[in-house]
């Protein structure tokens, strides 16, 4: 598989350690891209248009924008693209809401790697 065959990935998540340490997790997969990161959702919203990945992995709570509201207006747009709802919250509700405007899947921030890494595969 050639680097332009990877799966290309954006993270989205307003904190920096927690990007950072999904880096590292998702870099050692030899078929996945980290082509971006985006702290709130506008800077996703424009990172999506600009980088066209393959997937996000969307974070719930952005600042001004919810990771829900973020998700309906990229997939408007790009419907091609896989998002993965990824927060720290358990709320049956939210990952309903999530599916609801095109999440593929949604995980908490407390599963286990292998979870993501799966999801994203499926995508």
């Amino acid at each position: 598989m050639t680097k332009e065959d990877n799966i290309k990935i954006l993270i989205v998540d307003d904190h920096q350690a927690l990007r950072e340490g999904l880096k590292v997790i998702l870099q050692l997969e030899s078929d996945f891209s980290i082509i971006g990161e985006a702290e709130d959702g506008k800077q996703a919203i424009k990172l999506a248009q600009d980088l066209a990945p393959d997937v996000i992995i969307m974070d719930m709570d952005l600042g001004e924008m919810h990771g829900t509201q973020v998700t309906e207006l990229i997939l408007a747009r790009q419907p091609d693209i896989c998002v993965i709802g990824f927060s720290m919250h358990t709320d049956p509700n939210l990952a309903e809401a999530m599916r609801k405007v095109g999440a593929k899947a949604y995980l908490t921030k407390s599963d286990a790697p292998d979870q993501l890494i799966s999801a994203i595969r499926r995508c």
